[in-house]
Parts: structure tokens; C-alpha cells; sequence
């Protein structure tokens, strides 16, 4: 039983995945002391493709991967944040434009900003949908000057582009009827792979200029960062299954030793195809060689395919000029040896693997789980720091003249 100290508090994260469910848990006692507990993984049954194929197989898989998050650690869970992949989300763009006033000038309040917001949250939402990040890119005062804070300036009229991430409702309410059953609450739903750059980039990185890439199962994430803002989302679809499926394809076996031969022989970089080295692998009846060139073969075409969509994405970009921290990657496939070389000469800058921030030392493989637990624990925080300034009924008063003054004057 871990020892818990007083103040503390405790966040989970449960990141959704077709291929594999992790949970996990961040201790912390303020934004600035966070401390990862532990991280538990389970195979995902009852969930198929994008949607919930059986609730109760789902619901017993997330009993599963938390109970084993409870064995390591010793504490209870309570709520859940989940994380949603790239197969459970879709990207959109959205603007919109209100008037500020008929005639003259007036300052842009925080009022302002946010009925751009919701407006474009309306623009670019379909009945069936739920929004889970509302992303601002910029904001444009009178359709000339464009800043990323419009509060303060002076204008008649006030438009903004925001990027949206946006989930399936029905989706979201099955998964969390899954969370119910399986005892527990649903906290917040977050986009895994922005939870993932929260953790493996720093604040220097995003206002440099980065390209984050989040390698899944099944697809891949492209996050483009600049000034501090996220200015775009790719999603590939491509992960580390296609190239265990490719293997187990061209070499005649079943998807968890392909799966065994990729994580220990397989190499993106493209070697001879003359080379007889063997290797052993262990079937049924005995061992089976099989030579490395076959490996290599087998996977090639898949490892081109993936490298050929990162460089469109990054290449294609509009910021690819000002990615001045280069790419960044995550996730199981960003493992793949070679996989960095070649996507380095692919895309002329540098590539390196997340390293977690805020003493959250792990693997990359699990910094979308980490990231879900982390940014619920800095909302939360963030959230009782509001709430305590909103009981000082002197500063309230002062801002509603403050925003008052600003409207009319």
C-alpha cells in the first residue's frame, strides 16, 4: 500500500484503444508536483473499429485494466478520464464572426471572445455530435489585425478560426454507460494524442514550432504546434498493426507471434535483401527459422507507405518552414528502430521520442494515459484556484464594472 500524504490528490486516465486499454494514476499536490503512480495495460475487447460492438465485454476490460492499476498501487478508483483516439474522433475546422457595434469602436471583452466561440462550436457541430476541444487558431479584429488575444483592443468587429475535435454522441454515451457499469464515473473525455503532447512537449517546443506525432495501433496522429497554439491535426490512417499484419501475411503466421517478430527483428530501415541471417521462432511442433531479409521485405512497403504520409503532412503544411523544434513522436510504433532515421530524411528536420515532462518519467508508449491523468489534475487545479478568486465578491464586483465600462465605453 502506497503511503498517501495530506493535500493530495489522486487523477486516473484511461486511454481507449482498439488494439490495447491502459490505465493510469498521477498524484499530485499542485501544478508543479506531479508524480506518476503507476500504469496498467489491457487488450481491448468490446470495442470494434469506431464504435462499441459488446457493452459488457467493454465494461469488463475496464474493470480489468483499473483492478490491475489498483493491485500496483494500493488505491481506489472513484472517476475515470478517458482518452479517445484517432479512430473514435473526426477533425474539423470552424469560423465565425460577430459585430461588436453598429457605429464607432469598442473594446473586446471576454464576453466577446466567447460568443465567437460558441458560435463557431455551433457552426461546425452536426446534431449528432459532441465537441471535446474547441481549439482557437487566431482571432481578426475588423478583418485586419489578427491576434492570438483579442481581449482589450478596439473594433467593430470581431471573427475567429478554431479547430475542433469533435466525437460521435452515441459513441460517447455507450463508452460511458461501459464506464458506469464497470463501477465507476466518467470524469472528462479528452483527444489522447493532444493529452500525449501535453506530457511529452514542453512549452518551449510548442511556441518554437512542432510537428507532435502520435503513432497508434491503427492510426496515427499529427499535431502541429506554433506560438504556443495547436494550429493543426492530421490523422493518418495507419499504425503498428499494419506492420504486424504485414508480417504475419507474407511470412504465414498468426497476428501475436508476428507481433513478438516485430518488436524484436523488425528494422524500418531498408536493408539487403540477399541477407541470409536467420533467426528462430518458436511454434507449436518447435522452432521455425526464418531469415531477416524476409522480415525486411515484408514490412517495407508498409514502413514506405507511413514514412511517404508524414512527409506529405509535414511537408504540406503551411508551418513546415517555422518548425524550428523539429518532430517529436510517440507511441509503440515510434519504436520501431529506424523508423526515426527515415522519417528524418524524409522530412529534412530533426526527429526525436517525447520525453515526459514534469518528472513523469515513462515510456513514450504510455504518454497518452499519463497525459489524460495529468491534465485532469492541472484542470482541477486550476478550476479550485478560480473558485477561490471567485469568492472574493470585492473582485467580482470590480470585473463585472471592469467588463461593464468596456461594453458601453
Amino acid at each position: 500500500m502506497m503511503r498517501k500524504f495530506k493535500g493530495e490528490k489522486l487523477f486516473y486516465g484511461l486511454d481507449l484503444g482498439v488494439q490495447t486499454l491502459k490505465a493510469s494514476l498521477v498524484r499530485t499536490q499542485d501544478a508543479n508536483n506531479l508524480e506518476l503512480l503507476g500504469v496498467h495495460e489491457v487488450k481491448t475487447v468490446g470495442l470494434k473499429g469506431s464504435a462499441v460492438s459488446d457493452l459488457n465485454e467493454l465494461s469488463d476490460c475496464i474493470q480489468r485494466a483499473v483492478q490491475g492499476l489498483v493491485a500496483k498501487t494500493g488505491h481506489k478508483v472513484k472517476s475515470l478520464n478517458i482518452g479517445m483516439g484517432g479512430d473514435l474522433v473526426t477533425i474539423r475546422e470552424s469560423s465565425s464572426v460577430i459585430p461588436l457595434v453598429d457605429h464607432g469602436n469598442k473594446v473586446i471583452s471576454a464576453q466577446d471572445i466567447k460568443k465567437v466561440k460558441e458560435q463557431a462550436r455551433l457552426l461546425g457541430v452536426h446534431l449528432e455530435e459532441e465537441i471535446l476541444h474547441d481549439f482557437p487558431k487566431y482571432f481578426k479584429v475588423d478583418d485586419v489585425n489578427t491576434a492570438i488575444n483579442p481581449s482589450g483592443l478596439y473594433g467593430r468587429k470581431l471573427s475567429g478560426s478554431f479547430l475542433l475535435v469533435i466525437t460521435n454522441m452515441t459513441r460517447l454515451r455507450n463508452i460511458a454507460k461501459a464506464v458506469n457499469q464497470a463501477g465507476f464515473e466518467l470524469g472528462h473525455a479528452y483527444f489522447s494524442s493532444y493529452a500525449a503532447s501535453q506530457v511529452a512537449l514542453d512549452q518551449k517546443a510548442r511556441m518554437d514550432g512542432v510537428a507532435f506525432i502520435d503513432v497508434g495501433s491503427t492510426s496515427t496522429a499529427v499535431l502541429i504546434f506554433k506560438d504556443g497554439l495547436l494550429q493543426h491535426i492530421e490523422l493518418i490512417p495507419w499504425g503498428g498493426v499494419n506492420v504486424t499484419q504485414s508480417i504475419a501475411g507474407q511470412l504465414s503466421l498468426v497476428l501475436d507471434l508476428a507481433e513478438d517478430i516485430k518488436k524484436s527483428h523488425a528494422i524500418a530501415q531498408k536493408t539487403s535483401t540477399d541477407n541470409e541471417e536467420e533467426i528462430l521462432v518458436k511454434r507449436e511442433n518447435g522452432y521455425m527459422p526464418i531469415k531477416r531479409a524476409g522480415i525486411s521485405q515484408a514490412i517495407g512497403p508498409e514502413v514506405d507507405k507511413f514514412v511517404e504520409h508524414v512527409q506529405k503532412v509535414i511537408k504540406g503544411s503551411s508551418f513546415y518552414q517555422s518548425l524550428n523544434a523539429g518532430i517529436v513522436m510517440v507511441g509503440g510504433g515510434s519504436l520501431l528502430p529506424g523508423l526515426i532515421e527515415r522519417i528524418e530524411e524524409a522530412t529534412n528536420l530533426k526527429v526525436t521520442t517525447g520525453v515526459p515532462t514534469n518528472g513523469l518519467n515513462n515510456s513514450v508508449v504510455y504518454a497518452g494515459v499519463i497525459g489524460l491523468a495529468q491534465m485532469s489534475s492541472i484542470n482541477s487545479i486550476n478550476l479550485t484556484m478560480n473558485a477561490q478568486v471567485s469568492k472574493n465578491w470585492t473582485a467580482r464586483l470590480s470585473n463585472s464594472f471592469k467588463e461593464l465600462y468596456q461594453e458601453y465605453f
